[in-house]
């Protein structure tokens, strides 16, 4: 009997086949190590509610791993354009509940997060806060939760949390994915999609954090030649040690053709600054939230669909194309996914962080945002050091 969803098609779970999992063990040994750890365990009676990316690196080894242990789990895509609908019915078709698809309204989106809040979750794993800030009634209060991102930590830096959150965007193996392993994904999805090179075109970042950083390093040794705009003169110092140039956010975006928001921060580009566009400009996305850019307003203009992931606006005396409904690129650009084993790291962190809070979270460890725990953090990264070496 298959298990309550709101997926796109359970038939799709039929494109994983026995080869396709075995091949995703040996290229994210760190994950596939953990999962089979983890598959061993008793975890009967853990209720746990992820909202984050659907994805075949997120949840086929890491989610599969927690139901073979026992493990109610109930999943909720944080993104209307980042699910995999092949992995979304892999995982309904192995008795995991799922919400989400490719493409979703955000009247969709609504619906399924209170979906996923009816499930009596007692851990959460969450990807951009919304999760754990549709629990905060829950009483008795869950017992801890996971958050992956900046824009997460921005919410829930507004309230009073009743139980833990353990922010694993500040750690510095989160760092050195969004430096490293975004940028090294967004790019040949954008090439992928648009089958456009950088070499010799202005590129802005908006946003020199890790994750602008890496695009940024990316892009120059690609050919681009790169602006950045950042509120922060550190960063922009920062920006011109790796050979960029820094502007003001409205001189880049009279500039350049290809134009990058990476600052996980909501309405960084509103109408006055879409309207300053250089003609024909190629706007997108490698932030967690959709709505850096004003969508929104974007959406109220007069605009057509070039072909899948690409549209053109019209903005009176200018005009630029959106890619992936602005959402980011490197999942949701429909053109990947590229790089699975690079969330590697990234995949562990969650599994091994939900694992740890299953096997009961110390008594000392206080409500509200707390740091994902060091020792967690050194172990996946030697079990990382030494598969590197044995590869």
């Amino acid at each position: 009997m298959m298990v309550p969803a709101k997926i796109k098609n359970i038939d799709l779970a039929a494109q994983i086949d026995p080869g396709e999992l075995e091949w995703f063990r040996m290229i994210t040994p760190i994950t596939g190590a953990f999962a089979g750890q983890i598959a061993r365990k008793d975890y009967r009676g853990k209720r746990l509610a992820y909202w984050g990316h659907i994805t075949r690196q997120n949840t086929v080894l890491m989610m599969d791993a927690l139901k073979q242990a026992g493990a109610e789990i109930v999943l909720g895509a944080c993104n209307v354009d980042s699910t995999d609908d092949i992995a979304a019915a892999y995982a309904v078709s192995k008795g995991i509940s799922v919400y989400g698809w490719q493409g979703m309204t955000p009247s969709d989106y609504k619906e399924n997060l209170a979906i996923v809040r009816r499930f009596e979750a007692d851990y959460l794993c969450d990807m951009g806060g919304e999760l754990c800030l549709a629990y905060l009634d829950k009483d008795p209060p869950v017992k801890g939760a996971l958050e992956a991102t900046m824009s997460g930590l921005h919410l829930l830096r507004k309230v009073q949390l009743p139980f833990p959150v353990f922010d694993w965007n500040s750690i510095p193996l989160k760092d050195l994915h969004n430096r490293y392993h975004v940028g090294d994904t967004v790019w040949p999805a954008f090439s992928q999609l648009t089958g456009m090179g950088l070499y010799g075109r202005r590129v802005l970042v908006a946003g020199c954090g890790p994750v602008g950083k890496g695009i940024a390093e990316r892009a120059r040794s690609l050919g681009g030649l790169v602006l950045v705009a950042d509120l922060d003169p550190v960063r922009l110092l920062e920006a011109h040690h790796l050979g960029c140039e820094s502007v003001s956010l409205e001189e880049g975006l009279s500039r350049c053709q290809i134009i990058v928001t990476a600052t996980g921060t909501e309405g960084v580009l509103k109408e006055e600054h879409l309207r300053m566009v250089k003609p024909g400009a190629i706007l997108f996305n490698a932030g967690h939230s959709n709505r850096e850019i004003d969508i929104e307003w974007l959406y109220q203009q007069p605009h057509s669909r070039l072909k899948v992931h690409i549209e053109r606006f019209e903005l009176g005396s200018t005009y630029l194309f959106l890619l992936a409904q602005g959402s980011l690129l490197n999942l949701a650009g429909g053109a990947g996914p590229f790089g699975i084993d690079q969330f590697d790291h990234y995949t562990a962190v969650m599994l091994k962080g939900i694992a740890w809070m299953f096997e009961g979270i110390p008594e000392n460890i206080q409500p509200g945002l707390q740091r994902y725990p060091k020792a967690l953090e050194r172990e996946i990264a030697e079990i990382s050091i030494r598969v590197q070496s044995e590869w």
